[in-house]
């Protein structure tokens, strides 16, 4: 799949809470974007299986709700393709990845944050699920809550979401693939190249990581540039998920772009630990590219 095709057909389970609906102009925006699924699940302990009148409640509420966001979504973007669906299953996440893989998506979006919004939880359980269990591109998308006189109310960071991006690599095949990814993807502004030096006994042995790095890095960014993409490279030592989660507050990127894996994880974790500390801690959006091999 080429890179411009990332954003084409976007999943998109809804739960119509004030998060998700700041969600939608987010994703009417995203480059290349011309197929938009709206998909609603309805917990199964709230609408029994075999209908009855709370069911039907549920399922025409769920519809109704979903119609109003798929004609916002259309006034959005005069091109975009969307279609709307309501499911009542019991494992909401499941039927999400199902959802993805029978409808081809190339990218699932999910909030941080949904209806049950609770101090402290710093990525929704449903979310979590599909981050650690899809095999789908996935973005976890954030807002920044913003105290006012008026209340709490979600500020979007999603306008020209690839304007600054965050680009963590640790020079595996995974780390080459989400470069290439983002290389070939239309929207892109400015990129830094982020490596983190987490291993070595002595000085000398961290100095000589480094600067091995800093050559790697700069042939990176070479290829960028080569695409008209700007870059800058940076590297760190430390933990490599508190350096990248502190290196995209200090830089105030629009977005963090990382592989699902990197270096000695192994082949049947859908998720590897960094990427996992990332996605769950950070204060940006996320994205997790995934490898098909």
């Amino acid at each position: 799949m080429a890179g411009q095709d990332m954003f084409s057909r976007i999943l998109f389970p809804t739960d119509f809470s004030p998060y998700a609906k700041k969600t939608l102009d987010c994703i009417a925006g995203f480059p290349g974007a011309l197929d938009i699924i709206l998909l609603h699940v309805i917990e199964e302990s709230r609408s029994p299986r075999g209908g009855g009148e709370i069911g039907d409640a549920f399922f025409r509420e769920g519809k109704s709700s979903l119609k109003e966001e798929k004609h916002y979504l259309e006034s959005l973007g005069e091109n975009l393709r969307v279609t709307a669906e309501v499911k009542i299953s019991s494992d909401i996440a499941g039927t999400i990845l199902e959802a993805a893989e029978e409808k081809g998506a190339s990218l699932i979006v999910v909030g941080a944050r949904g209806k049950s919004l609770v101090e402290g939880i710093l990525l929704g359980s449903v979310s979590l699920a599909v981050l650690r269990r899809s095999r789908t591109n996935v973005l976890i998308m954030r807002h920044k809550l913003i105290e006012g006189m008026t209340g709490k109310t979600y500020e979007m960071i999603c306008p020209r979401i690839l304007s600054r991006v965050l680009c963590p690599v640790d020079f595996s095949r995974f780390s080459d693939h989400a470069i290439d990814r983002l290389s070939g993807t239309d929207g892109v502004g400015e990129v830094f190249l982020l490596y983190v030096v987490s291993r070595g006994e002595t000085e000398l042995e961290i100095e000589d990581c480094i600067l091995r790095a800093k050559a790697r890095l700069e042939s990176i960014r070479g290829t960028l540039e080569s695409h008209g993409i700007h870059a800058r490279t940076i590297v760190r030592t430390g933990n490599p998920a508190l350096e990248i989660t502190r290196t995209a507050e200090e830089e105030d990127v629009s977005i963090i772009w990382m592989s699902s894996h990197g270096k000695g994880w192994f082949h049947e974790l859908l998720l590897g630990s960094t990427a996992d500390a990332v996605a769950v801690n950070a204060k940006r959006p996320v994205i997790i590219i995934r490898r098909q091999d």
